[in-house]
């Protein structure tokens, strides 16, 4: 047999031996790889952990979740967000760039309240019949009958519904 012949025969020959494993060999890994796709890809039943965090690819938190409350951040990284149900009191705060702005919430005893502040952090109105920040109405007493309180830009009493 020509030199050449036999090249390309032996070549013919190696080339359909690793045919034939390449085949069997993935025949045999294929299920492998199934299954494991399989179970990556099944929701668990349950997850749990003290706090969950959401970040984005660059690593920038927007939203963490805790056993008493929620926080969803800005696009500048600044808290805009908080649902707490802290010493059973739940509570809705929302917050601009640098403060806390309004406050929807229920203290212990389960009294309603909506309170403004303005950007001066000054307490602007009180809906309701608590308040969440006492030192800042130090001159009104908030009763359960208290429906309605408006303050002045330095933060004094204007109006107050019974």
């Amino acid at each position: 047999m020509k030199p050449w012949a036999k090249a390309t025969l032996q070549g013919a020959t190696c080339g359909l031996m690793l045919g034939v494993v390449l085949l069997i060999g993935g025949r045999l890994w294929q299920p492998q790889v199934a299954a494991a796709q399989e179970k990556s890809s099944a929701v668990p039943d349950v997850v749990k952990a003290r706090r969950f965090e959401v970040v984005d690819p660059a690593g920038k938190t927007w939203t963490v979740v805790g056993p008493s409350y929620l926080w969803l951040y800005d696009a500048a990284g600044n808290l805009s967000m908080s649902l707490t149900t802290d010493a059973g009191m739940p509570g809705l705060w929302l917050f601009d760039a640098t403060m806390l702005r309004a406050i929807l919430g229920l203290t212990a005893e389960g009294s309603p309240s909506l309170e403004f502040w303005d950007k001066n952090r000054k307490l602007r109105a009180v809906v309701g019949a608590a308040h969440f920040e006492t030192e800042k109405t130090k001159d009104v007493t908030m009763t359960s009958e208290s429906t309605l309180v408006l303050f002045d830009k330095d933060g004094k009493v204007m109006w107050k519904a019974p």
